[in-house]
């Protein structure tokens, strides 16, 4: 984030802190509860939004050169790597043998890849370099018969997958003007500390509702979040299908006084938490201490069940000491579940059930509550459904 843009978005908040406005949508909108529980629809965002759409799928430094990563989040198996010469590529982790996944989701670091059935051998470029006992196996062109490869890009420090074949990938039209934030946080600098997966029996739009307003601060979370984070106060800019959000920590006003009193810079990243939500599934979090990485997916064919992976990557300045100190990692995450798992996702738990009732016809989202309008709205554009509709009276 531009400097310029980042004196815009703490003066908004400053002069928001003494009035206490939040900041205000122009009216409320309404969703009907069939989106969280409707099967068929489901059906359609996993083809739509999960097959069709690039996916953000995490940053750079997840992928060091010599290395793999595989994951089946989207329900196609995808093998990533780099290669020794630090090219990206995104495959099909399917052998083209007789269909065996070739490597285990999970990470690891191999020069080739062969798969566990009958070791047909790959290297990091997808190409078939070995067959087992290939003269008994019967004539084959190994170069006809490498891995799927599949639609990948690596920019601003962040790594892309389209988990379908064809066409190609244009970063910057999928960050939809978020280009210069995510470069300005130098995100490729940002090394991997740890990550972990929570499974919730709540849909997987539902389970990003729960990052896109802090209204719910002061009460769900008085005495986790609301002691250093401000309830009920945000900056509101979207970008395409993306949206941001800043939040102001509570020590913001005297971190302010004090820089003001002594013509200091205002450091941005200890003043603020900012909210990305990255077209169709991501919620990415900037702090001081560095970058949460949140892919949400739904989990099978069920409405009623999601998987969030968490990856979190150190900031630069504070790398040394998270190293330093894995306990502390430890207990981040620790802290990190206290507020998502045993707060955010069982009261969601509780409204996933309700919505299968039938008793709710809709649910409400607030004039402060503007993150969750465009979510919403986003995802309808996406599946060329009808837009919800801003009520102004």
């Amino acid at each position: 984030m531009l400097q310029s843009e980042q004196d815009r978005l703490l003066n908004i908040l400053y002069k928001d802190i003494q009035s206490e406005p939040s900041h205000d949508a122009g009216g409320i909108m309404r969703s009907p509860v069939s989106d969280y529980t409707c099967p068929d629809l489901l059906a359609q965002e996993q083809q739509v939004l999960f097959r069709d759409t690039p996916l953000m799928m995490g940053l750079s430094s997840d992928i060091p050169p010599g290395h793999y990563w595989a994951d089946s989040k989207t329900g196609i198996p995808l093998l990533m790597v780099r290669d020794t010469e630090g090219t990206f590529r995104a495959f099909a982790n399917i052998c083209r043998h007789r269909g065996a996944q070739v490597v285990p989701d999970g990470r690891g670091q191999r020069d080739r890849l062969s798969c566990p059935f009958h070791a047909w051998t790959y290297n990091l470029k997808g190409e078939l370099i070995a067959i087992n006992r290939e003269v008994k196996f019967g004539c084959i062109e190994k170069s006809e018969h490498g891995l799927i490869e599949l639609p990948s890009a690596e920019k601003y420090g962040t790594l892309w997958v389209k988990p379908s074949q064809g066409g190609t990938i244009d970063v910057d039209d999928c960050l939809g003007g978020l280009e210069e934030d995510f470069e300005s946080w130098k995100l490729d600098m940002h090394p991997y500390a740890k990550e972990q997966e929570i499974e919730a029996p709540i849909n997987w739009k539902l389970a990003i509702d729960t990052f896109g307003e802090n209204y719910h601060f002061d009460v769900l979370h008085r005495n986790t979040l609301a002691p250093a984070i401000r309830s009920n106060l945000q900056t509101h800019d979207i970008f395409g299908m993306n949206y941001r959000m800043v939040f102001a920590n509570q020590t913001f006003t005297d971190i302010w006084d004090y820089t003001e009193t002594h013509n200091h810079p205002k450091p941005f990243r200890a003043m603020t938490l900012c909210v990305y939500f990255v077209y169709p599934n991501t919620i990415v979090l900037v702090d001081g201490g560095g970058v949460d990485v949140l892919r949400i997916f739904p989990a099978g064919d069920s409405p009623n069940a999601s998987i969030t992976t968490q990856r979190w990557y150190l900031s630069p300045d504070a790398a040394i000491h998270w190293l330093g100190h894995v306990n502390e990692i430890e207990e981040r995450f620790v802290g990190f579940n206290a507020i998502i798992q045993e707060e955010d996702f069982k009261v969601a738990a509780d409204a996933q059930r309700n919505a299968q009732t039938g008793l709710l016809d809709h649910i409400v989202f607030g004039r402060n509550e503007p993150a969750l309008h465009h979510y919403h709205n986003s995802h309808r554009r996406g599946m060329n459904r009808p837009l919800l509709q801003l009520e102004t009276a």
